[in-house]
């Protein structure tokens, strides 16, 4: 196999026991040498890949602690709504979709958002009906906690007048109780098992298309997770095709799995243990959602929104969820816990708690997915039971306006603390929530570090952290969440050979710059999978 060999660069190891570097070498997936042009150089032979970067700066590659990667690929294929303003365009792209499409056949979309609208109200069946007057419509809001359906689904679902709600979940109605179309939590649960899987070739074409956006990004891992827009089977049948490509060296991206919570016996049964895999594709434990989230108002919170008396939704009684956290460290299965709103979190952590002697006899990595609001007497227990804060700043843009609405002022100082948590010493690990946000780990970094309003001035700058501290999340902090930090996350001999290069060093110049910086090369088991043109 041929070597991969970089020279004139600015090797950033990330580790500081080896010091920065001007050239490395490849071989056989993982970095074999760290040191200087000159023995690079001179350890020459025919048929090694050469770069000369020309000074140019070479990072880890970025390993996406949150990703939605498989439905992220599906969605590739499917409507997106993102750009949509109101419920009126939004109802635009619907049409364009159902005018091409066979009678019967399901219309699946995702990405309205009512901040983005402008608007408090729910979207209503009314509207898809008229846009889609001959097939079922199920449209996910852009967080993936709220459906938007017309009456062609609720029909399919069976969902009526007398349909109750599903135990953490709501279905919306109008004054004479008839459903609207809006249903959340658990109640989309009612939806998903009737909408059909997309055509192999449509999936594969989207993996494709994913990988490749992936490499461009710089993004050589990724740690997987079902989403509320997921049905069922979704992940299974993605987990069959991932194995299928990693034996056919087709797979791309590093890939760690969280099953569904409701898998666990299945799971045990089979004598599945958190690390279970190769370096391509890995079982890293099981998913629970405590909470629903901010946009759809479902967020868990130890007071009520502003100027009301709702507290959200507890997706699961907190003594079930601790219970299922507990059997899974018992069997040396790690939990990754959806908790958005302060009260999810505390109820998150007090069941990590009751796990921690099952979970350190295993040496699991137990996570809080999102933590996007927590109460202060709460920061400090994330170091004290060795709980990882996986976190998505990417997303601090999008809800500020949301954020100082429903939490007020002085609640949203609690928002997003990331420079309080790794000021307490617990390890964050970052990532994009691809596809509730977009998976440019540029917008994570802007996040973090600048905080920006519309205006540019930072939102809560006393949580804005370093460009340094931002890598360090997005890199051996995400490793250390997956398990693979003794091989993962630095550029050093031994690890895997997984780097990146940019145009210009994202430490060092302004950071309000800090986010135009583009990867020009990225490599992956020691082989170059993308260059820019």
């Amino acid at each position: 196999m041929a070597r991969l060999l970089l020279v004139n660069a600015r090797i950033r190891t990330f580790d500081a026991n080896v010091p920065e570097q001007t050239a490395l070498i490849a071989e056989n997936g993982k970095i074999s040498f760290v040191g200087d042009d000159f023995t690079v150089r001179s350890a020459y032979r025919g048929g090694d890949e050469v770069h000369d970067l020309e000074g140019r700066s070479v990072f880890p590659a970025f390993h996406d602690a949150h990703t939605h990667f498989y439905h992220y690929a599906l969605t590739l294929r499917r409507l997106r709504l993102d750009d949509s303003h109101s419920e009126h365009s939004a109802c635009q792209g619907v049409k364009g979709t159902a005018d091409r499409a066979a009678a019967g056949d399901w219309i699946v979309g995702r990405g309205w958002a009512l901040s983005r609208w402008g608007v408090n109200e729910w979207p209503t069946r009314a509207s898809l009906d008229e846009a889609a007057p001959n097939n079922p419509v199920a449209l996910s809001s852009k967080d993936g906690h709220a459906w938007w359906v017309n009456s062609k689904a609720l029909a399919a679902a069976g969902i009526t007048k007398a349909t109750p709600n599903p135990a953490g979940g709501l279905i919306e109605r109008d004054a004479a109780g008839e459903p609207t179309g809006i249903l959340r939590e658990k109640a989309l649960e009612l939806v998903k098992p009737f909408i059909s899987s997309p055509p192999a070739q449509a999936v594969r074409g989207g993996l494709r298309d994913a990988v490749m956006q992936f490499h461009s990004l710089g993004v050589a891992s990724a740690d997987i997770f079902a989403g509320a827009m997921s049905r069922d089977a979704e992940l299974e049948e993605g987990f069959r095709l991932f194995q299928n490509m990693e034996h056919a060296g087709e797979l791309g991206v590093r890939l760690t799995i969280y099953f569904p919570a409701h898998d666990l016996d299945r799971l045990v049964a089979c004598g599945f243990r958190s690390g279970f895999g190769s370096d391509w594709l890995r079982f890293g434990g099981i998913k629970l959602y405590a909470d629903g989230s901010l946009g759809s108002r479902t967020a868990a919170m130890l007071a009520p929104f502003e100027g009301t008396k709702d507290c959200g939704v507890e997706v699961i009684p907190a003594a079930e969820m601790a219970a299922i956290v507990k059997k899974a460290a018992e069997n040396g299965i790690a939990s990754a816990i959806h908790a958005i709103g302060d009260k999810a979190v505390r109820n998150a952590l007090d069941a990590f708690a009751a796990a921690k002697p099952a979970a350190d006899a295993f040496g699991l990595r137990q996570r809080i997915e999102h933590a996007q609001i927590v109460d202060a007497a709460d920061i400090p227990r994330f170091k004290q039971l060795g709980v990882i804060a996986s976190m998505q700043p990417c997303q601090i843009m999008s809800d500020i306006d949301s954020a100082e609405k429903l939490w007020g002022g002085e609640r949203s100082k609690r928002a997003y603390p990331v420079r309080s948590l790794m000021a307490s010493g617990a390890v964050v690990a970052f990532g994009t929530d691809v596809p509730v946000e977009p998976p440019d780990p540029r917008r994570v970094l802007k996040g973090a570090v600048l905080r920006p309003k519309e205006d540019w001035t930072p939102w809560n700058e006393a949580e804005c952290i370093s460009p340094w501290d931002a890598f360090l999340a997005y890199t051996r902090g995400s490793a250390w969440a997956s398990g693979i930090e003794d091989r993962a996350g630095r550029l050093v001999p031994g690890c895997l050979a997984d780097l990146m290069v940019f145009n210009e060093d994202p430490i060092e110049i302004p950071v309000r710059r800090m986010a135009d910086v583009t990867v020009v090369m990225t490599a992956i088991d020691g082989k170059v999978v993308y260059r820019k043109k």
